[in-house]
């Protein structure tokens, strides 16, 4: 799942957490067997929403300008 967003006026607002389970349902009926979500590093104010929903960091990937 990729650059989920939810207008500012509606957060907090269980919208977020609507979209992300019509993603579940929809992979579901796909045959998907896991949501993968990207959330970059600095937006610690997302992070806290994915874990609440029951997503769990999985990876760390490393990055450096050249």
């Amino acid at each position: 799942m990729e650059h989920l967003a939810v207008d500012p006026a509606a957060a907090r607002s269980g919208v977020g957490a609507a979209l992300v389970e019509a993603v579940r349902e929809v992979g579901r009926r796909a045959g998907c067997r896991r949501l993968v979500a990207s959330v970059w590093e600095f937006n610690v104010a997302a992070r806290p929403f994915y874990e609440a929903i029951g997503l769990r960091p999985m990876q760390v990937r490393m990055d450096q300008p050249l």
